[in-house]
């Protein structure tokens, strides 16, 4: 291994022309390289279904309370979700798989690139005064599509057991006219605000259903796939 090392780091032409042609064939096989912003570099599937976004990461924590970061709720719930859809035999992929931090950008360009056609980002809600509950976000221009996969996930989360039923909203819940991931995705998206962080009643709900929240999910998706297509 030493001397494989050795001659590639001696070569250093014949080793770019090698990288080069891996790459090359990654594109010609359907899959391609994400260059994450921390530095790393992974082998990526080109074309997928869903794109399941594991809100904040890295530096960027989310929202916080009582030593809980809402980064890691979603991607606790991210990756389940991913498996479950997986299970099914649904190609879905999560933005990231570490706590790494990913520009709303990045997010965006993650699922454009692939062609996906369902984008499904994952938060926790946070309020200053007492709030529970769990509500979804669509665009402005309320899209069939976009409500109809809203309404499909906040049924299937309802039925497994939320402290409320906040419903489906559209545009941005402060100011602004959309969520970013919402506008500027190219295909079905919505945002999940998946109980307050804030509350301990909402707490105490995600971490005992979180497997069934990620098969609620994984459900009404693939109920929305089944009716597109």
């Amino acid at each position: 291994m030493k001397r494989i090392i050795e001659f590639f780091a001696a070569n250093k032409k014949l080793t770019a022309i090698l990288f080069a042609f891996i790459i090359v064939g990654a594109f010609l096989s359907g899959a391609y390289f994400w260059f994450s912003e921390n530095g790393g570099m992974t082998l990526m599937p080109q074309k997928v279904s869903v794109v399941i976004d594991a809100g904040h990461g890295g530096k960027d924590v989310g929202a916080s309370y009582g030593g809980r970061n809402e980064k890691d709720d979603n991607l606790r719930l991210a990756l389940k979700v991913v498996d479950c859809l997986e299970k099914k035999g649904i190609d879905a992929i999560s933005t990231r798989t570490l706590d790494v931090y990913l520009s709303l950008e990045n997010r965006c360009r993650f699922a454009n690139i692939r062609s996906a056609d369902l984008f499904v980002s994952l938060h926790r809600n946070s309020a200053a005064s007492e709030a529970n509950g769990v509500e979804i976000w669509i665009g402005s221009e309320n899209s069939s599509d976009e409500r109809k996969l809203a309404q499909s996930i906040i049924d299937s989360l309802d039925e497994v057991g939320i402290s409320a039923n906040r419903g489906v909203k559209s545009g941005y819940a402060r100011e602004g006219n959309d969520y970013y991931v919402n506008s500027h995705t190219k295909m079905t998206s919505c945002l999940v605000e998946l109980g307050f962080i804030t509350s301990e009643a909402d707490n105490k709900l995600y971490d005992e259903k979180i497997d069934e929240y990620a098969q609620a999910i994984a459900d009404a998706i693939e109920m929305q796939l089944n009716n597109k297509s």
